[in-house]
């Protein structure tokens, strides 16, 4: 939230490819991966709609974008990143108006370097926002401007170089809504390649008996990001100990484990 002397400029960032109440959205995935060797050049679109009877500007810029395992994200700017692509990028239009119901293309060419230090992922965010001006009716000093904007992820993975790593921190057990336990375990991505694991625990007592196995949904992790797994402990009784083997599957051969010892 920005004040400014006469109004108020509020943001709202979504992430879905449709939202009724937006005037503008993006048609179709907002994350385009692109295969490429180092020196190659690939082209892309993305697809913007306005869904109003009435004009609509719209401006189009860059950004990175990061995250990490305390729900925190960042859109820096484009080139912040030692992994962003958005220096590779070349793209039209900056701005456009688009008139009532028309739809457009984004159009961008990546221009992926020359060099073996060039491996494993690179991204980047292409911002697509609409303007909606200051309504000159509204009396006194606060009014508000809402902007939609998308973030599409532009994404370039150098073929057969780099490699996947994932280090675990500590778990930690923790509480959500309703006093339900969890163990909360928190993934770096420390590789070079963007991994997707697949986060599961088998818990077993004191005797070697397999107890539990637990899962979560996958999330994914560039290359310097980390996030937060949260495996719910409900149903396991507690004061009694258990040997955890937490494994984090990504693509391929990307397996990484922890044994730890568990008792709540």
């Amino acid at each position: 939230m920005i004040q400014h002397k006469s109004f108020l400029y509020l943001l709202i960032l979504f992430f879905l490819p449709f939202t009724s109440f937006a005037s503008v959205e993006v048609i179709g995935s907002l994350k385009q991966v692109h295969n490429a060797n180092p020196g190659e050049l690939v082209k892309g679109q993305i697809k913007i709609q306005n869904n109003d009877s009435a004009d609509q500007e719209v401006k189009i810029y860059q950004t990175d974008f990061l995250f990490n395992s305390q729900d925190q994200t960042f859109y820096d700017e484009p080139g912040s990143n030692k992994r962003s692509n958005a220096g590779w990028i070349q793209y039209s239009p900056k701005t456009v108006v688009l008139k009532g119901k028309e739809s457009r293309n984004v159009d961008y060419e990546i221009t992926v370097p020359n060099g073996d230090s060039i491996k494993g992922t690179y991204w980047s965010v292409i911002m697509v926002e609409g303007v909606t001006p200051i309504d000159p009716n509204v009396k006194g000093d606060l009014s508000i401007r809402t902007a939609t904007r998308y973030a599409v992820q532009i994404v370039n993975e150098i073929n057969d170089k780099g490699k996947g790593s994932l280090k675990f921190t500590e778990p930690t057990l923790v509480k959500g809504e309703g006093m339900k336990l969890y163990l909360a375990v928190d993934l770096l991505n420390d590789g070079d390649h963007y991994i997707a694991p697949e986060v599961s625990m088998e818990l077993y007592d004191e005797n070697g008996n397999s107890v539990k196995t637990i899962s979560v949904p996958k999330r994914g992790l560039y290359p310097t990001t980390s996030a937060r797994f949260k495996l719910d402990l409900e149903g396991l009784p507690s004061k009694k100990t258990y040997k955890a083997m937490i494994v984090a599957a990504g693509a391929d051969n990307d397996v990484f484990g922890l044994e730890y010892t568990l008792y709540f």
